[in-house]
């Protein structure tokens, strides 16, 4: 038995079903490996020419695997999609197959444990090669996309650390920048060290590792809820009759209606990605506990494209209210 949220579960789908064998005579292959260690769960695909593994961190022991066909994945995938991100989903696998428990109630889907390849060591040792070549680069995947007509096979460099991809063909050449990577992780030694424990490294212990307590979102909500409801009731005790007042209760409605929308856009963000809307959280927490919001905001402002020194021009020339 392992506990997902739906966004999670539809993720490790979108993320490997690309790279399932069309061949409905190889069960095997035709369809996604979800396999659990107590660690991780683990979704797979192959089709022999690429290889998907996709992962995320469980907080139950059992260890479990199972196959879904995919003549079975179009229905499970539009189940997911009538699933708010954060719902919390039950997977259980038996003999008639994986039963998924909602607070609805259970959906079973036919799954059956066939024989799978030997991934682990193919990736450790994709791994391994890898810690011993050059430096890592970060690639824009919608960018790829964009080489599928370039030529049947394109052969691929990466020429040094912060410099281009080199893609090349016949009778074809191709650039493609490295993309800015934002996540925590950017040593490679790290970045490959992490995966050791799923590829059965005998140095490493497969150890569940703490996920981090909820709460960031729920106690943000909260607050922003609390705060509009007091907007809206200060704006009513505002003297109009007065500069100040008028002023005042221009100031408490402004404050009213951005708190009531960042809430209503928290609100969506943890029901379409609940995960990022904890991360987010927390990274807004460190920001506003630093002090220095007013150089975060100018930092977004530019790479937005914006002129906040226009901006802040075109302020301080207004006339006083």
């Amino acid at each position: 038995m392992t506990t997902i949220n739906a966004h999670k579960l539809q993720r490790l789908i979108t993320q490997t079903r690309p790279h399932v064998s069309p061949d409905d005579t190889l069960p095997a292959i035709n369809g996604i490996r979800l396999e659990c260690d107590g660690v991780h769960l683990h979704v797979l695909a192959t089709d022999r020419y690429t290889f998907a593994a996709a992962r995320t961190k469980v907080r139950e022991e059992d260890a479990w695997v199972t196959t879904i066909r995919e003549s079975d994945l179009n229905w499970l995938t539009a189940w997911l999609d009538t699933q708010e991100g954060d719902t919390i989903l039950v997977l259980t696998p038996g003999d008639n197959g994986l039963t998924i428990t909602d607070d609805r109630g259970d959906l079973v889907i036919p799954a059956k444990d066939h024989t799978f390849p030997k991934w682990q060591g193919l990736f450790r040792d994709a791994l391994e090669d890898a810690s011993a070549a050059g430096g890592m680069v970060s690639a824009d995947t919608k960018m790829l996309a964009r080489w599928k007509d370039a030529d049947t096979y394109l052969r691929v460099w990466h020429t040094e650390p912060e410099k281009a991809l080199l893609l090349v063909g016949d009778d074809f050449l191709g650039l493609q920048m490295p993309a800015r990577y934002s996540g925590d992780v950017k040593e490679k030694a790290t970045a490959l060290n992490l995966w050791a424990g799923s590829l059965g490294d005998s140095g490493t212990a497969a150890v569940p590792a703490p996920l981090p307590e909820p709460g960031a979102v729920a106690a943000l909500a909260e607050n922003i809820l609390r705060h509009t409801l007091r907007s809206t009731s200060e704006m009513f005790g505002a003297d109009m009759d007065t500069e100040s007042g008028a002023a005042a209760f221009n100031a408490w409605v402004h404050s009213g209606i951005y708190a009531w929308s960042a809430y209503r856009l928290l609100e969506a963000l943890k029901k379409a990605d609940p995960d990022l809307a904890e991360a987010t959280v927390r990274e807004l927490n460190e920001q506003l506990e630093s002090g220095e919001i007013g150089e975060w905001a100018w930092d977004a402002a530019e790479q937005a494209g914006h002129d906040p020194q226009k901006w802040q021009d075109d302020y301080e020339a207004e006339p006083a209210a």
